[in-house]
C-alpha cells in the first residue's frame, strides 16, 4: 500500500539520503512550513517531495525522488490521487 505524510525531523536521514542538495537549515524549514512529504510503500519510506511557492501562493514541485530499488514501480503516479485529496 501506497502512503504519503508530511516529512518530520524524524525523516531527516532519510531524506538526506535521497537529497543532497537541500541544506539542513533548508530542510527544517521545509518540515515546519509542511512543504516537504515523504513516499512510503508498505510502511518503508521509499520517496520525497518537496516544493516552494512562486509568486509567493503557488506551489512548484522542487524535488521529486524515489529511491533506486523502486525506480520503475511508478509509485508517484500511483500516489497522485493521495495528494489531490
Amino acid at each position: 500500500m501506497i502512503s504519503i505524510k508530511y516529512a518530520t525531523i524524524e525523516d531527516k536521514d532519510f531524506w538526506f539520503s535521497l537529497d543532497v542538495h537541500l541544506a539542513e537549515s533548508e530542510f527544517i524549514k521545509k518540515v515546519r512550513d509542511k512543504q516537504c512529504y515523504v513516499l512510503f510503500e508498505d510502511g518503508i519510506s521509499k520517496g520525497l517531495l518537496r516544493y516552494n511557492l512562486f509568486w509567493d501562493n503557488t506551489p512548484f514541485c522542487t524535488m521529486l525522488y524515489v529511491d533506486s530499488s523502486s525506480q520503475k514501480k511508478r509509485l508517484w503516479q500511483n500516489a497522485y490521487g493521495i495528494l489531490g485529496k
